[in-house]
């Protein structure tokens, strides 16, 4: 009972915030950029509270509980990401856009444009889906909602919270959010008993996760951080340059450390509860088992805040993408109005997958993969200051994401060789293509 009351008081709490930016969003600089007023605190909780959604934090568990400290990869790789990022920075000095797909068209062209803008927010639907499949988990341990409840009510609060404020509401909740979280996951650490861990080898390539798991990881999912449509919405909110650099270095700083507790959490796991099943979230059944109720409680509102903050940055990122398509501008208030009846398709589309799929990290991967073998190497070849002809680049995306795709629903035990083989053939396309 208490814990409905917390529940309810908590999403009124976020669409209060919701409502009051919607009152102060006086153009589309506010709306999609906060009108690149954000500061250190801002831009940086605003990174953390994206990069920590549930397939962080619920997946990087559950990926530890079966493959042992291998797991820690998966944040050290988003870490990576971030600092393969910090000089490019200046070369976004003179941008003026408002997201990637607007950067990689001035590089190669209106195609490129259009042709990324509808790759992003297509393969986003699953990253916001595999949100609301974390935050319904939370919801069905902390009221008596079914998943489908939660997974309906989860999608819904987001999509009204996304449309009121955009990015004045998002800025401003992701570093309250960032509390939340923070505290959930440290204290969830602190509170574990002792337990012996010699059974699990300090080893982090094992035969559960090999070399070449951790090089497709790096491509797939280091890149994201590198060259990512997200990432880059919380930087171009940014004052300065100068600003954006110190918030990737903050951001660094805390994720590296995050790396180890999270990986932490999830070896206990396995060493106290064997026997989980595929469905069983580790994390989730720690905190309910194991925890005392005020320290699980703080949890599940910790995970709650951080699928929440990616959930609507995400979402915003997709519509406010997709709406580009055919405005071709956004910095009109035309584009605010269709970039929220976006927000509210994309958000269904989203249930409808939440729905269908039942494991975060896959739903996630999959998303990242499409992207990733399509679009990094065109756009990070482009802020590098390469040039190529426009029908090489639409060749390379369309090639290199298909063949992702390829891999990941068809590769088996051949995936990771296809996943590398999108990224060589999108790069070999590109340079058949070169412009002297």
């Amino acid at each position: 009972m208490v814990e409905n009351i917390f529940l309810n008081l908590y999403f009124i709490g976020i669409l209060a915030i919701g409502y009051n930016s919607f009152k102060k969003v006086k153009t589309s600089s506010h709306f999609f950029i906060a009108n690149r007023e954000a500061n250190v605190f801002q831009v940086t909780g605003s990174l953390l509270a994206t990069v920590l959604g549930s397939s962080a934090i619920l997946g990087n568990v559950a990926s530890t509980y079966s493959i042992g400290w291998a797991g820690i990869w998966l944040l050290l790789c988003a870490a990576f990401g971030l600092l393969m990022l910090l000089p490019l920075i200046k070369r976004f000095e003179k941008f003026k856009g408002y997201n990637l797909p607007e950067l990689l068209g001035s590089f190669h062209g209106e195609e490129v444009r259009v042709l990324s803008s509808f790759i992003i927010s297509i393969a986003w639907i699953g990253i916001v889906a595999a949100q609301i499949m974390g935050a319904a988990q939370i919801m069905g341990i902390i009221s008596n909602f079914s998943y489908i409840q939660s997974v309906l009510l989860s999608g819904v609060i987001f999509i009204i919270y996304t449309i009121l404020g955009g990015q004045l509401s998002i800025i401003k909740t992701d570093c309250i959010q960032l509390v939340f979280i923070l505290l959930g996951v440290i204290l969830c650490f602190l509170f574990l008993p002792d337990f012996n861990l010699n059974y699990v080898p300090l080893s982090v390539i094992n035969e559960k996760f090999s070399t070449l798991d951790l090089i497709v990881l790096v491509l797939t999912y280091s890149s994201t951080f590198l060259v990512g449509p997200d990432i880059y919405s919380r930087l171009f909110c940014a004052k300065n340059s100068d600003i954006a650099k110190k918030s990737i270095l903050i951001s660094v700083s805390i994720l590296i450390p995050l790396a180890f507790i999270l990986t932490r959490i999830g070896i206990y796991a396995a060493g106290a509860y064997p026997n989980l099943t595929s469905g069983q979230s580790p994390l989730l059944y720690v905190a309910a088992h194991t925890l005392p109720k005020g320290i699980s409680l703080m949890l599940y509102f910790g995970l709650l805040s951080a699928i929440i903050s990616t959930a609507d940055t995400c979402l915003l990122t997709s519509a406010s993408i997709f709406t580009e398509i055919f405005t071709k501008n956004l910095e009109t208030q035309k584009s605010i109005k269709l970039t929220r009846v976006s927000i509210a398709l994309f958000g269904i589309f989203s249930i409808l997958v939440a729905l269908k799929l039942k494991f975060i990290l896959s739903s996630l991967l999959l998303a990242l993969s499409v992207y990733s073998g399509a679009l990094i190497v065109p756009a990070l070849l482009g802020i590098l200051g390469y040039r190529f002809k426009k029908e090489f680049v639409l060749s390379a995306i369309i090639l290199g994401g298909a063949i992702a795709l390829l891999g990941k629903v068809y590769g088996g035990s051949n995936a990771n060789y296809i996943l590398i083989f999108a990224f060589f053939i999108n790069a070999i396309t590109l340079m058949l293509g070169r412009k002297k």
